[in-house]
């Protein structure tokens, strides 16, 4: 798969930064591809999913969370709800290949799927 890269200065990163934000996008990325009309769910769906595995590997060890909670609510409601179930599915997947020391442990009564970070093994 191709990647582009892009050289900006600080205060060019700091202006996208904020316009990423304000769009609701999980990153700069994103919105490059929304502002070319290149955005798709499931692009926004993987964008999603590669931030929650950073944003989940910083969990304590054993705690319990779902994927919107990696998320400032804002910021999850933002996305669209294409994207966000289709990056829901993805991420489970993601962790179900028991790659990235994160587990799927159980499902609440509204189908919301919880996981773990596994502790660091001494």
């Amino acid at each position: 798969m191709p990647v582009i890269k892009t050289i900006v200065d600080d205060a060019a990163y700091a202006s996208l930064t904020k316009k990423r934000k304000r769009a609701g996008l999980p990153s700069v990325s994103a919105l490059f591809l929304k502002e070319c009309g290149e955005l798709t769910d499931e692009r926004e769906a993987g964008e999603i999913v590669r931030q929650a595995l950073k944003l989940a590997a910083k969990r304590e060890p054993n705690e319990k969370f779902k994927l919107q909670d990696l998320f400032p609510t804002a910021r999850w409601e933002m996305f669209s709800k294409g994207a966000r179930l289709r990056g829901g599915r993805m991420f489970k997947a993601e962790v179900d290949g028991a790659q990235t020391g994160i587990r799927a442990v159980e499902k609440s009564s509204s189908n919301h799927q919880y996981y773990v970070r596994a502790a660091a093994r001494a």
